[in-house]
């Protein structure tokens, strides 16, 4: 199974310090090779690169699994955490 190729949408919840806070990334599902290893698995662009993107992503502490969605959707989910009362923290 893979991503549709093109914009998509990563976010995370996380427990930071200061309570709950979404993780939130837009990139592209991209064509190549990926892991044959029987998950979702698929190819990611984003926009400050792979090494920026993963030390950003991971300096803010998410868990291992994350929800993918296609489209650039991240100000909806700015909205809605606005909503919530919850922060967001936008990588890219």
């Amino acid at each position: 199974m893979s991503v549709k190729h093109g914009p998509v949408t990563l976010l995370s919840v996380v427990e930071g310090k200061n309570g709950i806070f979404f993780l939130v990334a837009e990139g592209e599902s991209v064509a190549g090779p990926v892991l044959e290893i029987g998950n979702t698995n698929s190819r990611y662009c984003f926009a400050p690169g792979a090494k920026a993107f993963m030390n950003q992503w991971s300096k803010q502490g998410p868990a291992h699994h994350c929800a993918i969605g296609v489209g650039h959707i991240a100000s909806s989910i700015e909205k809605l955490a606005m909503i919530l009362g919850i922060e967001t923290v936008k990588i890219c």
